[in-house]
């Protein structure tokens, strides 16, 4: 039995600042051939509501381009559960949570029935939700496939023959469903509010079996926006840390991360925010994620959406643009817009190099000054790559512009091109960066901005940046 999670040391509290590339309405891609499952467990005089949610949602994913099963109450028995999330992308679960720490089991973490589904017992039990008659908790251990003779009865007879078996890299959505972003049951004006403490350990707790199954990211609301969260995985090619950032509950100010106590390389994302009339109007925590937040649906086998551009008909680097959409480098500016003309950041840069020289993760945090960039993930794998080593002592400067000549050493640096003795260019004899100048152009990525000028301090856009990339990683 795992324990419950305590601060880690690394945990950060980050507050994110989304830049103008970070947009909440992304190109939208083609979901062709992604299978989403919708469960809705039973919860009485609630089952209706969830139902409707249910249905709005797989309308939604339908309209991406999503094949979608509907496993609702009465019908949701862990049998019919079991079978419909067979491959699943995306399995989504609107019912009664039941997490860890709760008010019911004294401290201990009963894993048969906790970080899991209500379901039904049996079909004919209509949508009544008494967990001792009519429903079932099948947890972490019927997921997973491990249960045990010494483990709940009801388990043993409601919950057996797991392990599930999903796609791989597969997503878990959960809406409404108490404790999987963190809040708790309460009542009364007198229960105690939900600690930080608390609150990462249940999404710990509850992302630990879908991660453990190879689920590639862990997403819980409960602002209602589940068929929102379930769109933008399925039209976004960006990363989960940013599709967490678009959402509507997203709180920069309240977020906290930290590293996942079980799975390594993961992390946990919890915000402590009000949402009026939930548990008297004062704040809890409502939204949640788990998995590696640099992580994607776009880069998991078999989604092969590409975003089409509206504003690069004209640009002169258009080819290698859609070069860099069809590798899964970039997803755009947001809006169906690619915004070719901007300039491109430290942050951005670190993540385009580091999704195109598809770097290993790093466990070191090299820097100070960006925890509050949604990119420090690819900053990290780039700087324990040796591609960059800052601008200045323990700091990146994330949100500054990426200028000619500092492209060119990250390039020359990620591809570790060989040195020339040829001086191409004229106007970079001031430059720190001249060698790694000449080394691009020896090896044909740049030609230049004229007849024998580089322009070394001129700022990089993301049209010229796209050409960069694509002549260095294209072949």
């Amino acid at each position: 039995m795992r324990v419950p999670l305590r601060p880690a040391a690394a945990a950060v509290s980050l507050v994110l600042t989304l830049m103008a590339s970070i947009a909440s309405h992304p190109t939208a891609l083609s979901a062709a051939g992604e299978k989403v499952v919708v469960i809705v467990g039973p919860v009485a005089g609630l089952t209706d509501n969830y139902r409707a949610r249910g249905d709005a949602l797989a309308s939604t994913a339908e309209a991406a381009g999503a094949t979608v099963i509907k496993v609702y109450s009465p019908n949701a028995t862990w049998q019919n559960v079991r079978a419909a999330v067979e491959g699943a992308n995306v399995i989504v679960y609107f019912g009664h949570g039941n997490g860890s720490p709760n008010p019911y089991s004294s401290g201990s973490e009963l894993t048969d029935r906790v970080n899991g589904w209500g379901l039904n017992r049996t079909s004919s039990g209509g949508d009544a939700d008494d967990w001792a008659t009519t429903m079932v908790y099948c947890g972490e251990k019927a997921l997973l496939g491990t249960l045990t003779a010494s483990d709940g009865a009801a388990q043993r007879q409601y919950c057996s023959g797991g392990p599930i078996r999903p796609a791989p890299n597969f997503v878990m959505v959960y809406g409404q469903a108490h404790y999987t972003s963190g809040f708790g049951e309460r009542y009364l004006p007198s229960t105690p509010i939900t600690t930080l403490d608390e609150a990462q350990t249940r999404v710990a707790n509850y992302s630990y079996p879908i991660l453990k199954l190879g689920g590639a990211g862990y997403l819980a609301t409960a602002y209602g926006d589940a068929d929102a969260v379930v769109s933008r995985l399925l039209t976004d090619p960006r990363s989960f840390g940013e599709l967490f950032a678009s959402g509507v509950g997203y709180s920069a100010d309240t977020l906290t991360v930290a590293a996942h106590p079980d799975i390594s390389g993961a992390q946990t994302w919890v915000q402590r925010t009000t949402i009026p009339g939930f548990h008297f109007d004062e704040p809890d925590y409502w939204y949640a994620f788990a998995g590696d937040p640099a992580a994607s649906m776009s880069r998991a086998p078999g989604y092969s959406g590409v975003p089409l551009f509206s504003d690069i008909a004209g640009s002169s680097f258009k080819d290698s643009i859609m070069w860099l959409a069809q590798a899964g480098i970039t997803g755009g500016c947001g809006g169906g817009r690619f915004c070719p003309n901007a300039p491109v950041t430290r942050q951005q840069m670190a993540s385009f190099l580091a999704r195109g020289l598809q770097l290993p993760a790093a466990s070191t945090d090299y820097f100070s000054d960006d925890d509050a960039s949604p990119h420090q993930a690819d900053i990290n794998r780039l700087a324990a790559s040796g591609i960059t080593g800052g601008c200045a002592a323990g700091r990146f400067c994330p949100t500054d512009t990426v200028t000619r000549e500092q492209m060119a050493s990250f390039l020359a640096r990620g591809l570790t091109l060989p040195g020339s003795a040829t001086d191409f260019f004229d106007d970079d004899a001031a430059s720190r960066h001249q060698l790694d100048i000449n080394r691009l152009a020896a090896s044909g990525v740049t030609g230049g901005c004229g007849i024998r000028r580089f322009c070394p301090a001129s700022t990089v856009t993301r049209g010229q940046m796209a050409a960069f990339l694509h002549r260095a990683l294209g072949n």
